[in-house]
């Protein structure tokens, strides 16, 4: 029988954690292991994906003071539980919504914040913190049976949302992006068009396939003003025009006088919401257990947790073959 409620000590009161010091260079450190609180769970991370969110920070192009924390994307076993949590035990592999502090050997956090994992799903393929927005994403918008969409801008996000339109019964799926490598698995995953604009006109290519109407629902997912504007230029006449994009850097510009005429459904596709993040978690983890989200694919890279930085320079530099990468605290990825 597994005991709930506090555990003894773990054998050291150090863990290990690295710690953003500087721009591109996080250092490994030593840090107490935080206590777990009544409505608690500590977590032994497995491992925590890396975030576009957060490359900024590291390359040093924000207003972020430093030294801090990183990390968000945690999956890892259950440690320890609050005297007063009934639904984990000692033992149990959970995925986290996490505030931070993800690259280090423990996490806690509030029990209603941890998702069980179903048993055929490894951790590193346990991202619920992203598997969540794009789930919400895809929600908002509010896809009906045989609409057309466009995802302009198809990295780790944008190939999530692809798989979660398809689920949600979509006729029509365009992928655009510029990378060829990414186009290739987008066809993979269901697309039933790809759209290089290097290579075609992709609004053009847009009107030939929806008989002169733009697409039902088209999400930018870049966050550049370019496929802000290109996305722009797809969506029909009272079509739903998703920013799902993560914008950051300078302010962006909008035509609102075409955005008004056209009477678009503006959707903002992100969520701040805990307990809309950890509904939308199980949702997506349990896709991904029943085989209907592949993150098999998209899981590209892992890096111990003494190559962080090697890690987060190659999710910056994106090598062709790079989709979404993830640090492996504890050497351990199943």
């Amino acid at each position: 029988m597994v005991r709930r409620g506090r555990t003894p000590p773990v054998d050291t009161e150090m863990m290990k954690a690295a710690i953003l010091e500087a721009p591109q260079r996080f250092t490994l450190t030593e840090r107490p292991v935080p206590d777990v609180g009544c409505s608690e769970v500590r977590v032994r991370a497995a491992i925590c994906g890396i975030c576009t969110s957060e490359l900024d920070m590291w390359e040093g192009s924000t207003n972020v003071p430093l030294p801090r924390f990183a990390g968000h994307e945690v999956a890892g076993v259950v440690e320890s539980v609050g005297e007063g949590v009934t639904e984990f035990a000692i033992g149990d592999r959970v995925a986290l919504y996490a505030e931070g502090k993800g690259f280090s050997q423990f996490s806690v956090v509030p029990a209603e914040w941890a998702v069980k994992l179903h048993d055929n799903v490894p951790f590193d393929l346990a991202l619920g913190e992203p598997i969540a927005c794009a789930v919400n994403g895809v929600r908002k918008a509010r896809p009906q049976l045989g609409d057309s969409v466009c995802i302009v801008g198809c990295g780790f996000m944008g190939l999530l949302m692809l798989q979660l339109f398809k689920v949600q019964g979509a006729r029509c799926i365009v992928a655009v992006d510029t990378r060829p490598n990414i186009l290739q698995v987008a066809r993979k995953l269901g697309a039933t068009q790809c759209l290089n604009p290097k290579e075609s006109d992709v609004r053009a290519e847009i009107m030939r396939i929806t008989d002169d109407m733009g697409v039902d629902i088209g999400v930018e997912g870049a966050g550049i003003q370019e496929t802000l504007d290109l996305t722009t230029q797809l969506v029909r006449m009272e079509g739903k025009l998703e920013v799902f994009g993560f914008h950051q850097g300078a302010k962006r510009l909008v035509d609102w006088g075409y955005w008004n005429w056209m009477a678009f459904e503006i959707v903002n596709g992100h969520t701040r919401t805990q307990r809309k993040y950890v509904e939308a978690m199980k949702i997506g983890l349990d896709l991904v257990a029943s085989g209907q989200l592949d993150m098999k694919t998209l899981v590209t890279h892992r890096f111990p947790i003494e190559d962080i930085n090697l890690g987060f320079e190659t999710a910056v530099s994106k090598p062709g073959d790079f989709i979404k990468g993830v640090v492996l605290i504890d050497g351990n990825d199943n």
